[in-house]
């Protein structure tokens, strides 16, 4: 029976995967376009450098391919999966070098994680790392070059297509949705993770542009390519988040409350990650100490 079922969770996750990638495919290919072709077009980065906005992704997909082959992990979600995951995340001025040394370092540490049975969500780890180790480089810096040039006003239908600031490959709020969308027919995404905690965060947000009087804060917020891309594609995965419903309410809760007060501390690129890791953290202790909390 516990094989049977084993087999079934493979495949299931397998579906979800594929998925993701498909996704995850699309939002890099954009993310090309605008931090690579689109920058090179005008001017502002040469050939090689409109080129090497990929390489990223390649890294990331080799890197996480030879950590699989030496741990012999054929996981359902494994180190390929999350190394590219990561590729999406990072800030436009991240130096390749610094990148390809993180990622080698987060996958070892995913081994040892995976080797004690925790459930700490690398990704965020993963995001949180990188932002520290880039203010210490002096590299932290989400604009493009066009971006920070100041050269065009852009419009709010093209800020929905992604020219707003954002991480490398994340900034297409149109894609986003829609993958979201299409990711809710599969009955084992975690859909109600998203819009539960989204709907929180959209309330704090509408007080708080009340009480400042700033509409504009809220527009500006409300679709946060950031927060969206969090909500979707990391706080839902299956290995780092909750199934029991009690659970899950739990999870979206302290999500959707923490993302704007820890977004307004930090930045609305980061805030939403450190949310998630607080919400991991805590459904980690609940599962620590199954007894006080069997009915949870």
């Amino acid at each position: 029976m516990v094989k049977s079922m084993s087999r079934l969770h493979k495949k299931i996750v397998l579906n979800l995967k594929q998925k993701l990638f498909i996704f995850m495919g699309i939002l890099i290919f954009f993310g090309w376009y605008k931090n690579g072709i689109l920058l090179y077009q005008n001017d502002f980065i040469s050939f090689y450098k409109m080129i090497s906005v990929l390489f990223f992704p390649f890294i990331s997909y080799g890197i996480g391919a030879i950590g699989d082959y030496l741990s012999k992990n054929d996981d359902m979600f494994d180190n390929k999966f999350y190394a590219l995951l990561y590729s999406l995340m990072i800030p436009f001025s991240t130096p390749l070098w610094a990148y390809a040394i993180l990622v080698s370092g987060l996958v070892f540490l995913n081994l040892l994680i995976k080797k004690f049975d925790l459930d700490i969500n690398i990704i965020v780890v993963f995001k949180l790392l990188m932002a520290i180790f880039l203010m210490f480089l002096g590299h932290y810096e989400y604009k493009n070059l066009l971006e920070v040039s100041n050269m065009f006003t852009y419009s709010f239908l093209d800020i929905l297509f992604g020219h707003n600031v954002s991480a490398i490959f994340t900034s297409n709020i149109i894609i986003l949705l829609i993958g979201f969308g299409f990711l809710c027919f599969d009955s084992y995404y975690k859909k109600e993770i998203s819009i539960f905690s989204y709907l929180i965060y959209l309330v704090s947000l509408v007080v708080l542009a009340v009480v400042k009087g700033d509409i504009t804060f809220l527009l500006t917020n409300m679709l946060s390519s950031s927060v969206l891309f969090a909500l979707i594609f990391i706080a839902t995965l299956p290995m780092f988040s909750p199934y029991s419903q009690k659970r899950v309410f739990i999870y979206s809760l302290i999500l959707g409350i923490t993302i704007l007060p820890l977004s307004m501390l930090s930045n609305f690129y980061e805030g939403v990650y450190i949310s998630i890791f607080l919400a991991n953290s805590l459904i980690i202790l609940l599962k620590m100490f199954p007894n006080q909390t069997k009915t949870m």
